[in-house]
């Protein structure tokens, strides 16, 4: 069920398993196009499931055909050189609702849509044509009558386990949303303690300076003698 082509575009700097769709739960006998992003000067890929010894050849991209709940567990692409990309949870559910968020990690600020899908076990297309309600760590957090829920402005307080429930066919599966922090604001405050610390000390100084300008000492009492 797991077939495999070569995809020589290996421009990213470190080794990222990627998939499409992008989320992490899927329905039985879904396909996902898994791609392993790596470095040109690494070789032989592999596509790994948790402690299982069965791997299959990625050098690039590959195809999970017909995926059934038994292929739930956690990916990640491994080279010959014994380098490791990211890790991807994904679940197959045995049920007919699932969740539709993204599988990797999202960046703080950035808006994500979490779609609630129903699919009976003979159908080929899922809707989301219904009121669906939505929960965060088992926490209600709403119910959102076209069943996508829209998180704006991502920060790590929205980090979390995330499922939804149909009104009459039950609940999917968790999945956990992670959320990276903004390292762009990270480094700039970092870059600018030094400067805030100086700039203090100066202006302590100054100020110091200042007052012993503005009280100058007191004369010395001289006594004249005859």
């Amino acid at each position: 069920r797991l077939t495999w082509f070569l995809d020589f575009n290996t421009s990213a700097p470190s080794a990222t398993l990627s998939l499409q769709p992008d989320k992490s739960q899927f329905f039985r006998y879904d396909h996902i196009s898994v791609t392993c992003e790596a470095p040109a000067n690494t070789t032989g890929w592999t596509l790994r499931k948790n402690a299982s010894s069965n791997v299959e050849m990625c050098d690039g991209s590959c195809i999970l055909y017909d995926l059934y709940p038994e292929d739930t567990g956690v990916y990640w692409c491994e080279s010959e050189q014994g380098e490791c990309s990211n890790t991807i949870n994904i679940t197959v559910t045995s049920g007919v609702v699932i969740l539709e968020s993204p599988a990797r990690p999202v960046a703080a600020g950035d808006t994500v849509i979490l779609r609630c899908s129903y699919r009976e076990r003979h159908s080929k297309s899922p809707t989301s044509d219904f009121p669906a309600t939505f929960y965060k760590d088992n926490v209600f957090i709403g119910t959102e009558p076209a069943g996508t829920k829209i998180l704006s402005a991502m920060s790590k307080a929205d980090e979390g386990s995330y499922m939804c429930e149909h009104p009459k066919k039950g609940k999917s599966s968790q999945s956990w949303l992670a959320v990276r922090g903004d390292v762009m604001l990270l480094c700039i405050i970092l870059l600018l303690i030094p400067y805030i610390y100086v700039s203090i000390i100066f202006i302590y100084l100054h100020r110091r300076c200042a007052r012993g300008k503005n009280h100058p000492p007191p004369l010395p009492n001289i006594s004249l003698k005859s």
